[in-house]
């Protein structure tokens, strides 16, 4: 007689019982059957059950099937539902009391779980997070009334708004309290955007009319109804942000008071986080500052403004009063025209500036930063397009600047500057700068969000497909960081590094200016094992293996969460190749394939080398994670700039082995940078709850006594990057 799946039978014995109490008894009479494949695969099937049973609002089924799940395979259950985000409140309408219940009865049977420490985490995170769902919910109750309220006019309105924000350079104030306004960036403003529209996208059909009215009052006397609605939006953002670390991230939520505070479980890990976004900004600034220092391009907005002072511009826009009152672009569609400002590759000074952002994470020269996306689409061809849109944006806010009534302005502003343009025509203009139907159709889809969609993001995809119109708004077009969000949005970074990735090739040529037999995506069977190795070098009786994992800075947690996938990925090659290469016997098959003499046996060491620089620092099962460019630095220099001073961290004058293996260590530079943040705690008002992100900050005072104190000081040594940074331009 064939017995019934595993998981399935003790579900339906688990109903049979009364009460949860007795499902627990139950369970502790119960015998664990062996862990095999199909358990494995029985369970990850019913990770979908119980998101159905959320769903359907059936707490007994939920209950039992959670219960079964993880009793039968704790671990592997555990992950499935992490990885599926099962238990987020978000999901069901932030409805969380049954999520809660669910992890408190598992907690109730932790005894029986044989099963690690972070997983018994997650669930204590999971049911400390249920308890701020309510409060998320009525957030999200207060976004449809005000959405559902504004029906005609909420979408245009939240978009101009946002796309204000963007073109006059919105500076925010961290300090400020979570109910003020200039707390947040531009960028959250931007995801707020996102968010209503997904909330109305949920409520109604987005169609050519979802876009077509504004409210005119919304600087005026309706500004604070927009004000609280994307506010509103933002924290909602941020109980989702929370949920999706601790899903996809070594990160745990604990309750107190009325308080849901989210930390890493390691609190290095977070330390690393904050250390990798400063860098990336300080980066970021550094390149500003040589690029000031050359002769600049002339910019969008400055070519806009000198066109207008002189007068060719002035017929440009006008104002028309049919419909409602609006300015119209009147841009002639002539070739000659489109040719000379948009399909020219010679660079605008805007242009240069989000090359040098993307400079940030090359490993190649400035001129490898134009590259192909796609066999049709270039970097290059998402700068013209930004280009294009950036004219039209400085136009519009020139000609809105130039009007003497204040009021005037505001309205206008309302109602002209976010671009609602048929499909045909928006072919029509690409096919203007790029001479081509074909790659102008392809852009366009590259860049076109569809309202229907489960993730919406406007610097990511920012025309707005609403049926026979795309919305955009032109200065998130024109300033967001386009290249990279388009490459991550369509899952085109493999195609983006290449054939042979640059970073790989960047730290392979540095460890062999240093001194070091190096190879790299080195394939050899060792031991009756194939071993793939990225990166392998020797130097002075000491064996290096490198694993490593070029992906974009995350600029969200969910593109955190992917890098993480990475190193945790890189975590597990490193573990079994340093199983293997320990053996000195082993050591020599590798040495004879690489046809390296003698010195041997090594002493073996690993690193997780990463292109950008979030995680760099932190440390995964005894496998450094460090970026690549600071490595290289410590290969070549071994150098850190305090202001216009150079400090030394070599041991020497000249690099040694020791230097490397240092800096791989617990004592080195990577992890003195951690250990100069300072403790810092950012508060969201949930209503009568809050939600906390416990965090760190640099103090750059502190930071640059202490590298003086450390490493001593040889002035005037080099070009050494400022400040913080210890990266080699």
């Amino acid at each position: 007689m064939t017995q019934s799946p595993p998981v399935s039978n003790l579900v339906a014995r688990l109903l049979s019982e009364k009460t949860q109490a007795s499902m627990v008894a139950l369970l502790r009479a119960e015998a664990r059957p062996p862990a095999t494949k199909a358990l494995s695969a029985e369970v990850k099937a019913h990770v979908s059950v119980l998101a159905e049973h959320l769903t359907g609002k059936r707490p007994r089924e939920a209950i039992a099937t959670a219960l079964a799940m993880i009793f039968l395979d704790p671990d592997h259950a555990i992950s499935c539902i992490r990885r599926d985000g099962v238990l987020r409140a978000s999901r069901y309408q932030y409805s969380g009391s049954l999520i809660g219940r669910i992890a408190k009865a598992v907690l109730n049977i932790r005894d029986l779980l044989t099963t690690s420490p972070d997983r018994i985490a997650y669930l204590e995170s999971v049911e400390a997070l249920s308890r701020l769902a309510g409060n998320a919910l009525t957030l999200k109750s207060e976004v449809e009334a005000k959405v559902r309220a504004h029906r005609a006019v909420v979408l245009k309105t939240v978009f101009v708004m946002v796309n204000s924000l963007f073109y006059h350079e919105w500076s925010n104030d961290l300090e400020a309290n979570s109910l003020d306004a200039r707390r947040y960036s531009s960028e959250e403003y931007a995801e707020a955007a996102s968010f209503i529209l997904h909330t109305y996208a949920s409520m109604f059909p987005v169609d050519d009319f979802s876009f077509a009215q504004v409210d005119t009052e919304a600087f005026g006397k309706n500004a604070l109804v927009y004000q609280r609605l994307l506010m509103d939006a933002i924290r909602l953002t941020k109980f989702r942000e929370a949920e999706l670390l601790i899903d996809g991230l070594p990160y745990r939520a604990d309750y107190e008071g009325n308080t849901v505070t989210v930390s890493s479980i390691d609190p290095d890990l977070e330390r690393a986080v904050r250390l990798g976004y400063i860098q990336q900004q300080i980066q970021g600034m550094v390149r500003q500052i040589h690029f000031a220092k050359t002769k600049p391009a002339i910019s969008i907005r400055a070519a806009i403004d000198s066109g207008f002072d002189r007068g060719g511009f002035e017929h440009l826009l006008e104002i028309k009063d049919q419909i409602v009152r609006r300015l119209v672009l009147r841009l002639p569609a002539i070739p000659e025209l489109f040719d000379a400002l948009f399909a020219t590759d010679v660079l605008f000074h805007d242009e240069i500036q989000m090359l040098t952002a993307l400079d940030v994470d090359n490993f190649g020269t400035f001129d490898d930063l134009v590259f192909p996306i796609t066999d049709r689409i270039s970097s290059m061809d998402v700068f013209k397009v930004q280009r294009y849109f950036n004219f039209i944006s400085c136009a519009y806010q020139r000609r809105l600047a130039d009007l003497k009534d204040p009021a005037e302005r505001a309205v206008l502003n309302l109602t002209s500057t976010l671009l609602v343009i048929p499909h045909s025509d928006m072919v029509r203009q690409m096919r203007l700068i790029f001479g081509d139907e074909d790659k102008s159709r392809e852009i366009i889809g590259l860049l076109t969000m569809n309202s229907r969609d489960p993730h919406l993001d406007l610097q990511y995809r920012p025309f707005v497909d609403v049926g026979g119109y795309y919305v955009v708004a032109p200065h998130v077009v024109a300033v967001s960081n386009l290249v990279r969000n388009t490459i991550v949005a369509n899952r085109l970074r493999l195609a983006a590094i290449g054939p042979k990735d640059r970073m790989v090739h960047s730290v392979t040529k540095a460890l062999r200016s240093a001194g070091f037999e190096v190879e790299n995506d080195f394939k050899a069977k060792v031991a009756g094992q194939l071993l793939e190795l990225d990166i392998v070098a020797r130097r002075d009786s000491a064996l290096f293996l490198f694993e490593c994992k070029n992906a974009y800075h995350p600029v969200s947690v969910h593109e955190m969460r992917n890098s993480w996938d990475h190193i945790r990925s890189a975590r597990k090659q490193l573990d079994r190749r340093q199983e293997i290469l320990t053996v000195p016997a082993n050591q020599e098959q590798l040495f004879r394939r690489l046809g390296w003499k003698g010195d041997f046996p090594c002493s073996v060491h690993t690193g997780i080398v990463i292109a950008n620089r979030v995680f760099h620092g932190a440390n995964l099962n005894g496998h450094p994670i460090r970026q690549a460019h600071e490595l290289i630095n410590v290969l070549r220099s071994g150098r850190i700039a305090a202001n216009d001073d150079s400090l030394s961290f070599w041991l020497g004058a000249e690099f040694q082995t020791v230097d490397l293996t240092a800096y791989l260590g617990s004592g080195s530079i990577a992890t003195d940078q951690l250990a100069t943040l300072d403790a810092r705690e950012w508060h969201y008002s949930m209503g009568s709850r809050h939600l906390v992100f416990s965090s760190y900050i640099l103090d750059t005072l502190k930071w640059d006594r202490e590298l003086r104190e450390r490493y001593g000081l040889r002035v005037g040594e080099g070009d050494a990057e400022s400040g913080f940074a210890v990266d080699d331009l």
